[in-house]
């Protein structure tokens, strides 16, 4: 892997000073070359610093590093994350095909299309209004308190989906500690019809909780009784004992 690094980093030395305008004069196929369609997705890549040698030493650097190799270990449900001694199933999640994935030797596919099931009869609850609060009344805000991905990722999807939100739902995201962010959010939603969503995947992380423990606050300030948090909290966590005693009910 030295050696293939070396070459990307001398090939950049040469070609670091020219103009893509240059390369669009001297290829008129530099487009087609250098962008692809699959399944609706497009990417057109012909106007980043990129030729033929280029792509030939990033392969060569991707095989040096046995990406191909980690790949197929990652698809057959290896466990490649040493640091937590766990398969890696992203792929899982994404394989509406429903070819078995194998972890230690069992298929992990049933597991994962109940969840899937489980969380599209959720979510249809909420957006039916079948969901309701406290005081019988439908949701109409929901937040989502996370941080990292657990904030970007909902937020990305949201945004792409946005011309699909349900008309009565308004959406806000949670993920700085600064007071004036979380007040700001929360001045705005009435307790009886906001649900909100706990992204902690240990149910430890220090600066969702401080926010999902100041908001649970907030509402029973509002709504005076515990039981009721389970009507507006639901969490996305693997720590059932963490988010029991928070008030959640482990069926959400």
């Amino acid at each position: 892997m030295p050696n293939a690094h070396a070459a990307l980093e001398a090939h950049y030395q040469q070609i670091k000073n020219t103009h893509l305008r240059e390369w669009f004069a001297q290829d008129a196929a530099r487009f087609q070359q250098f962008s692809l369609q699959v399944d609706g997705l497009f990417l057109d890549y012909s106007k980043n610093r990129i030729t033929s040698e280029t792509k030939a030493l990033l392969i060569d650097l991707a095989q040096a590093a046995q990406v191909e190799t980690w790949r197929e270990r990652m698809f057959t449900g290896e466990k490649i994350n040493h640091t937590e001694g766990r398969a890696v199933l992203h792929t899982a999640l994404r394989n509406r095909s429903n070819t078995p994935v194998m972890v230690d030797g069992t298929d992990v596919m049933p597991a994962v299309n109940a969840v899937l099931a489980k969380l599209g009869a959720f979510a249809e609850r909420v957006r039916s209004g079948a969901w309701l609060g406290y005081t019988g009344r439908p949701i109409t805000d929901i937040v989502n308190i996370g941080i990292g991905g657990s904030d970007l990722g909902p937020q990305m999807v949201c945004q792409a989906l946005k011309n699909y939100q349900h008309p009565r739902l308004n959406l806000h995201f949670m993920s700085n500690v600064d007071g004036a962010h979380v007040v700001e959010i929360l001045e705005n939603l009435n307790p009886e019809t906001t649900l909100f969503i706990v992204a902690s995947k240990t149910f430890t992380t220090q600066e969702t909780m401080s926010n999902a423990h100041y908001v649970r606050q907030w509402f029973l300030q509002q709504a005076g009784d515990e039981t009721y948090i389970a009507k507006h909290f639901v969490a996305v966590s693997t720590n059932a004992a963490a988010v029991s005693a928070f008030g959640i009910d482990t069926a959400n």
